[in-house]
């Protein structure tokens, strides 16, 4: 009888710990403002917005850039600020779309899904670049600070893997598979 007691008092102990963590995931979200940070300076901020079913949102990028998808040069201030044209959640996922506004160019199509409370994944559709990692940062946080000439990012957009920390976010669901395009990029 002792026996039992203790097996079913060890059971209930370690069931203690799952509530906590389901509370702790169900009050994360994508929601807010999320930066590309590399180097120590801020090259795009998105902030997304939860609007209802469907995901709103703007992206804060330099008036001009250059990159490969690794390296981003040739960075002008003032920022552009441009508002999503369309959102929609797939899964766990948020998608935003930005009209170019140059005639006959494909919207920028962005999906981002939440790796841990500040961390997320941004997957720049279309473009067969690697995922990019972004931070929370603060809303209205400004870009840069850039210095003339310089290159940010050293070959290498993803920070290293932060240390584990519970808990941790079930395995994400991929959006449907996307015909990739051509790895370089000028922003526009």
């Amino acid at each position: 009888m002792r026996r039992m007691v203790a097996r079913l008092l060890l059971a209930v102990l370690l069931l203690l710990p799952v509530p906590a963590a389901a509370q702790a995931l169900a009050g994360q979200s994508l929601a807010g403002s999320w930066a590309l940070r590399l180097d120590g300076a801020i090259i795009m901020r998105f902030d997304l917005e939860r609007d209802g079913e469907k995901w709103r949102g703007g992206w804060a990028k330099p008036t001009h850039f250059a990159t490969d998808g690794k390296l981003f040069g040739k960075l002008e201030l003032p920022a552009v600020e441009r508002k999503s044209d369309d959102g929609r959640a797939i899964g766990d996922w948020a998608e935003l779309s930005f009209t170019d506004p140059r005639p006959g160019v494909e919207p920028d199509v962005f999906r981002f899904h939440l790796l841990g409370p500040d961390r997320a994944e941004l997957i720049y559709v279309g473009t067969g670049l690697e995922p990019y990692v972004l931070e929370r940062v603060a809303a209205g946080a400004p870009l840069g600070p850039f210095v003339a000439g310089e290159l940010y990012g050293d070959g290498e957009t993803r920070p290293p893997p932060p240390a584990p920390a519970a808990p941790t976010l079930p395995p994400r669901a991929q959006p449907r598979p996307e015909v990739q395009g051509p790895p370089a990029v000028v922003g526009r």
